[in-house]
């Protein structure tokens, strides 16, 4: 397919990419594929598309883009190898087996580098094909201009059917990048192949098909259909339903008792999200939870099911609290996390999308300090000094961005000479990047030590109050 036709192809549906059916029904086989690296690959589809079609590829084949425009949250200061790494080793050495969805589909074109035709000439019929590749065939990381780029390349027997598909499903990142589960996302793909077929249905499959062809880890053991439909199937359709372009609904067929077949009803929805351009999956909050010893797997549990509004909110919580003078040490720094979100959400007489944590969920803390205040009192006093931080950081917002530089400068030789800060913290203290999530809390509090004295957070509620009073005062009679 020519270029031109691509770029046609592109512009009838902006914010779909069209995903070559061989990359639809994929199966991990030899380690986990999470949902944020099945949207980037996604992602990394698209923008792959796109290059091809402008004809911006590599001279080489690759394929090459800043790393925050396939993973959002990657900023130009951070570690390449400690946080991307994990990310992009994940679809190189993911091995996938890529499962037909039907018959008629194992008959597409593959540079196989054999001529496909059996002795007497005739065209050799494919039968119970199985393909196993790579994800990615190869991914260099590198800094250019400052700014984290990544360049791939595809396996080539497989290159040119995912970047210029003979066959495809419009998959619509509107709808993707809502979808909070990897049997949700690998579903809506699927099913996105048959929103304008005639009969409507999937291909009838065992209900084992279905099952591997849904979950992200090839080491969980696939149980009975009935517990993977209640647990997986059915919020996923559920979720579907809700938020996508399409409506879908399960089909059973069974033998006697037991379910054997398994297919699903496709239509179109009368919903129409608005297009919109590959928005790369957010993992700013698995980012910061990383550098905090919280798994991405944690993060991304509690953001399904409180959403990242509160997640994002309860990191910042824990940050503060780490960064207290007499922090106890934290065993669990996962478990503890998910008990700040939960009592937060108590607190707002809501849980957000989802149920509270398990009970089970025991939080390690070892202390020095004496007695334990009580849970009412130290959350009243985590109120508190999180109302106060937020009141210093308000006013230290208005200042000028001349004399916030200056403060920022204060803070990077002070750490410089009392500590041994990271070199991504003190690159963004170079650039007086204070909002950075990295540097927020050193910056506010050593502004609020300076301006209202090391006992801030303690002070009595009124000589607090008069104290910003007095400054806020001085900043109106200043304007």
């Amino acid at each position: 397919m020519g270029s031109v036709a691509i770029v046609r192809q592109m512009d009838v549906v902006q914010g779909m990419l069209h995903k070559s059916v061989i990359a639809l029904a994929i199966v991990p086989t030899n380690r986990s594929l999470t949902v944020t690296g099945r949207k980037a690959y996604s992602v990394m589809l698209h923008l792959a598309q796109m290059q091809a079609a402008a004809g911006t590829e590599g001279a080489d084949g690759g394929f090459a883009a800043p790393l925050n425009s396939i993973l959002r949250g990657f900023g130009a200061t951070n570690s390449i190898s400690s946080d991307a790494k994990k990310y992009i080793d994940q679809m190189v050495s993911t091995k996938v087996e890529w499962r037909p969805l039907s018959k008629s589909e194992q008959q597409l074109p593959l540079t196989f580098g054999i001529d496909g035709k059996e002795e007497g000439g005739s065209p050799a019929q494919i039968t119970d094909e199985l393909r196993i590749f790579n994800l990615l065939a190869e991914v260099r990381v590198y800094k250019r201009a400052g700014e984290n780029w990544v360049t791939w390349y595809y396996p080539p027997s497989i290159r040119e059917e995912l970047v210029s598909p003979s066959r495809w499903a419009q998959v619509d990142f509107a709808v993707l990048r809502q979808l909070t589960t990897y049997c949700a996302v690998a579903l809506y793909e699927i099913c996105a192949r048959y929103r304008d077929s005639p009969a409507g249905v999937t291909s009838r499959q065992h209900w084992s098909w279905w099952a591997e062809s849904l979950r992200s880890s090839p080491t969980s053991k696939v149980r009975a259909w009935r517990k993977f439909k209640n647990e997986f199937v059915a919020p996923a359709i559920k979720e579907i339903n809700d938020l996508g372009d399409i409506e879908i609904e399960l089909i059973e067929f069974r033998r006697g008792r037991e379910v054997e077949f398994v297919q699903f009803a496709v239509k179109k929805s009368a919903r129409r999200p608005e297009r919109i351009a590959p928005v790369p999956p957010d993992v700013t909050n698995i980012l910061r939870g990383g550098k905090l010893s919280i798994r991405d797997t944690v993060i991304e549990e509690l953001e399904r099911g409180y959403g990242v509004a509160a997640v994002t909110e309860g990191l910042e919580r824990y940050e503060r609290f780490l960064s207290g003078a007499d922090r106890p040490r934290i065993g669990n720094a996962g478990a503890y996390l998910r008990t700040i979100i939960a009592n937060k959400a108590r607190e707002d007489g809501s849980t957000g999308q989802g149920a509270e944590p398990e009970k089970s969920a025991h939080v390690v803390v070892e202390s020095k300090a004496a007695p334990a205040v009580p849970a009412s009192r130290r959350d009243a006093e985590d109120a508190e000094r999180h109302r106060r931080f937020s009141l210093i950081r308000d006013q230290f917002a208005k200042l000028d961005a001349e004399e916030q530089m200056e403060w920022v400068r204060r803070v990077r030789d002070e750490a410089d000479a009392t500590t041994a800060p990271s070199p991504s913290i003190m690159k963004r203290l170079a650039r007086g990047e204070w909002q950075s999530p990295l540097v927020q809390v050193m910056v506010i509090q050593h502004y609020a030590k300076s301006e209202l004295g090391d006992d801030w957070a303690t002070l009595p509620l009124a000589e607090f109050e008069s104290l910003m009073a007095i400054d806020v005062g001085s900043e109106r009679d200043a304007g």
